[in-house]
């Protein structure tokens, strides 16, 4: 399984930067492949979840990584069924443990790190801890309330497919660059908030007029209007990578 497209993570690896670019990001430790567990990146998801994002924060950091995952289907399918059973396991099983921390045979790395056995871990981030410090602290109904916060994130996020009256059988990427550009070059005007188009009320106006290939929420249409998002930024090059332009609305 590759996590790393499941959840938000820093471009930069964790040698070359001191703090993470975004408040709920994960660090990246690709310095650390290919002998990184293969989970770790799950594992360090759900230790931000639960232990390190308040619990009003949490629709926040849900939807932050929804916007800069790679792969938005991919999260949703993880948040659904790795994500919640997991925290569920961890609430039914959480228990004090009283042997040490550790790994067999290990090696210790920077950052709380170790290598034992040929495999890289941090016990900080891994669930023995999380288990440990759920009894300790009587952190199972807290995180019961999470679990059903996250459900209705995937509720929310995941609308019912209604009738659209217009069809539009390319994705949401496309319609929403061509879209951004013809609100730039004149010919149609946008909501503004703050002085800039508010991307939000405009991708769910698209999302309810258009049917869109591969979209089953207004979010996924968001990402790829606002200009600071990679993802638009990286939908915007294609266009400009086969001298998409259109002209001014009013050519002088």
């Amino acid at each position: 399984m590759n996590y790393e497209d499941a959840f938000a993570i820093d471009d930069l690896p964790s040698l070359d930067q001191e703090k993470k670019d975004y408040k709920f990001n994960l660090k990246n430790y690709s310095n650390y492949e290919p002998k990184l567990v293969d989970d770790f990146y799950l594992k360090y998801f759900i230790r931000l979840l639960l232990f390190e994002t308040r619990i009003l924060e949490l629709r926040g950091f849900l939807k932050h990584h929804y916007d800069y995952c790679n792969d938005p289907e991919l999260y949703y399918s993880v948040l659904d069924f790795e994500v919640i059973p997991k925290i569920e396991e961890i609430i039914d099983h959480a228990q004090v443990l009283l042997e040490g921390r550790g790994y067999n045979n290990e090696v210790k790395l920077e950052n709380g790190f170790t290598e034992s056995e040929g495999v890289i871990q941090n016990y900080d981030l891994d669930y023995p801890l999380m288990l440990h410090q759920t009894c300790f602290n009587r952190k199972q109904k807290e995180f019961a309330k999470r679990v059903e916060i996250i459900n209705n994130f995937i509720l929310d996020y995941k609308d019912e497919k209604v009738k659209k009256p217009l069809k539009w059988i390319a994705g949401p990427s496309q319609l929403a660059v061509i879209i951004q550009e013809l609100i730039l070059q004149g010919y149609m005007e946008g909501d503004t908030r703050n002085g800039d188009v508010n991307c939000r009320k405009l991708a769910r106006e698209l999302y309810d007029v258009f049917d869109i290939k591969d979209c089953d929420s207004a979010s996924s249409i968001e990402i790829y209007l606002s200009p600071g998002n990679k993802r638009h930024k990286g939908a915007k090059q294609k266009f400009d990578d086969r001298n998409f332009l259109i002209p001014p609305a009013r050519l002088t």
